[in-house]
């Protein structure tokens, strides 16, 4: 790593940059050195060249934060100009540390996070993920970060046109003592409240004989980034099919739910995915993508519609922040 260091012009003043440029041998986003004197107040000098590289890379890393508590990723945040989202609908339980902060989405160490886009199956999004971290994991443990722009060069042309053109539906079924409830996926408390929702999502539902809720969505598969006009895959009909799951776990949840899992997805005319198809849907984004190692204080700010994030297996006690944004 090659570490170089140039002036940008902001306003009427010249900020010095420490930027980590990588060598031919590497495959990285931009990465920066915050100063150790008023690393927020330099957050906020540099918030307009950090929002052009993330356009450019879909994601910067920023080392060397004092990012020890929720506040400090909160004030990071406000530094960068990026204000709190509060997401519609959640995937699953996550602490909630106030002001915007959240744990990340609930999911065993041991295992896989197949790269995805935060609420990507809702109407509405953040458009920025903050990810903090306040201790890094052990051994070899990195985040998987993968360039949405790129997904569909890297997918037989037939199955991307299919997603193109029809989109991608999702079924979500909420069943007693399984899992979130409803009520804590939609934050309300009533059946009232929640068709409210239901409506201005755009979600169908139906109760069934044993009181569970059943929920059908249909979301386009790519979308066109506001800012820059690029063609993103923006989905998760990988992640969230039922082919992703274990084979014994898929047994077990087909015995006990039949059709009505608590997660599957299906092509937009709700015909259901091959596992040709799940594999090549999870080689394209295996094809594109880049590692982030962590060290204490790094903070990922990552563009949500362009790059999607999952991350390898992870070692010890990790702690990480997220804040998720609107910019």
């Amino acid at each position: 790593m090659i570490v170089t260091e140039r002036r940008v012009l902001r306003g009427n003043r010249r900020i010095e940059v420490s930027e980590r440029v990588p060598t031919l041998e590497e495959v990285s986003i931009p990465s920066f050195e915050a100063p150790v004197d008023s690393p927020f107040s330099w957050l906020r000098d540099m918030t307009a060249p950090l929002r052009d590289r993330m356009l450019v890379h879909g994601a910067v890393l920023i080392h060397g934060l004092p990012l020890d508590e929720p506040d400090r990723l909160a004030e990071a945040r406000d530094a960068l100009g990026i204000a709190s989202h509060t997401p519609t609908e959640a995937f699953n339980n996550r602490s909630d540390f106030g002001n915007g902060i959240l744990s990340p989405i609930n999911w065993p160490a041991d295992r896989i996070i197949c790269p995805f886009q935060e609420s990507s199956f809702n109407r509405t999004f953040p458009s920025v993920v903050l990810t903090a971290c306040i201790t890094p994991p052990d051994g070899d443990g990195q985040s998987h970060l993968s360039d949405t722009r790129r997904i569909a060069d890297h997918l037989p042309e037939h199955l991307a046109d299919r997603i193109r053109k029809s989109g991608w539906t999702m079924a979500r079924s909420f069943h007693d003592r399984f899992g979130i409830t409803w009520a804590e996926a939609f934050s309300v408390t009533d059946r009232a409240a929640l068709e409210e929702v239901f409506e201005e999502a755009a979600i169908e539902s139906e109760w069934l004989p044993n009181g569970s809720l059943y929920t059908v969505r249909h979301r386009p598969g790519v979308i066109h980034h506001p800012r820059t006009g690029e063609e993103c895959w923006f989905n998760q009909i990988a992640f969230l099919n039922a082919g992703s799951l274990d084979p014994v776990e898929r047994e077990i949840m087909v015995d006990t739910f039949g059709e009505y899992l608590p997660m599957n997805t299906f092509f937009g005319d709700g015909a259901p995915l091959s596992d040709e198809d799940l594999a090549e849907v999870q080689q394209a984004y295996d094809s594109v993508r880049v590692g982030v190692r962590w060290r204490r204080g790094d903070l990922l700010v990552t563009d949500n519609i362009i790059m999607a994030q999952g991350r390898s297996p992870f070692e010890g006690s990790p702690e990480f922040l997220i804040a998720l944004g609107d910019d």
